[in-house]
């Protein structure tokens, strides 16, 4: 079992709001479920608190004032003190591209607000078990290297692809809002370059290499745009056509890989195809 998931229950989480009566709220909730828990009321504030108290688990809201949880959670992660430790979004209702875009950054679910306080707690220790099976899942265990791992981490995999396609949902959409010479459309490529790259680096560790290339092309791609597009910038093809030939054929090896998938059809009953926690049965929410 990694050290970071010891094989029980979770014991130490910091959770991170902007609303000081949720982190009040939500301490006394975890509290009661037998876990330490610190608040912090900023991102700066979880960045001192995560390095004081190295908590087993953090809870980030992803909207917040100042440094939000995307932005804490990747200031996070520079760390090799803190830099691992597990990490959970709680945002609004969700969207399977939410849920897409949060796991791609690393974290390992999503809990959606508003949410019962009487089980915030049954909820973080449902997703904590998830990451701990497919820790395990993707540990060594006496198999030949990459295909044996792969072949343990199926779940993961249709995980992967899951949220791949939500991905490419989204490129597509972006793609269309970029110009044809790429030009008043510097959030849009960034975001492309950003969603390609997570694609690159997962599809090569899940064993998907065509994706990852076509992926890498992209990225390479919209990089290229932001720093090269500018008054007096020609290219022989006009950008958005190229994004788009690029995107199609990511979409291509996605489906490959979407058939490849299938045709091994190795499930695990533990693991559960749902990455974001909903509470539809409580009486006062958050």
């Amino acid at each position: 079992m990694s050290r970071l998931f010891p094989g029980r229950n979770c014991r130490s989480v910091l959770y991170v709001d902007d609303d000081p009566d949720i982190c009040s709220l939500v301490q006394n909730a975890l509290c009661r479920a037998g876990m330490d828990v610190r608040t912090a009321c900023s991102g700066e504030m979880a960045i001192d608190l995560a390095f004081e108290r190295r908590p087993e688990l953090i809870v980030l809201d992803a909207v917040m004032p100042g440094l939000d949880g995307p932005a804490t959670y990747r200031r996070i992660r520079e760390s090799p003190l803190i830099g691992d430790t597990p990490t959970i979004f709680a945002t609004g209702p969700t969207m399977p591209a939410d849920v897409a875009y949060f796991t791609g950054l690393g974290a390992i679910g999503v809990l959606a607000k508003p949410f019962d306080p009487r089980r915030i707690g049954a909820d973080l220790n449902a997703l904590w078990k998830r990451a701990q099976r497919a820790c395990t899942a993707l540990a060594p265990a006496g198999g030949s290297g990459r295909q044996a791992g792969l072949a343990a981490a199926d779940p993961l995999v249709e995980r992967f692809l899951e949220r791949t396609g939500g991905d490419l949902e989204r490129l597509r959409c972006l793609v269309k809002c970029v110009g044809p010479d790429g030009r008043n459309a510097r959030t849009e490529l960034e975001q492309i370059e950003r969603i390609a790259h997570s694609i690159c680096g997962a599809a090569e560790v899940f064993g998907f290499p065509a994706v990852s290339t076509v992926a890498a092309a992209l990225e390479q791609l919209a990089g290229s745009l932001l720093r090269d597009a500018g008054p007096g910038a020609e290219s022989a093809e006009p950008a958005a056509p190229r994004l788009a030939r690029l995107t199609g054929q990511l979409a291509h090896a996605l489906a490959k890989g979407l058939r490849r998938a299938d045709q091994r059809q190795v499930h695990s009953p533990t693991t559960g195809p749902a990455t974001s926690f909903h509470s539809s049965d409580s009486q006062r929410k958050v």
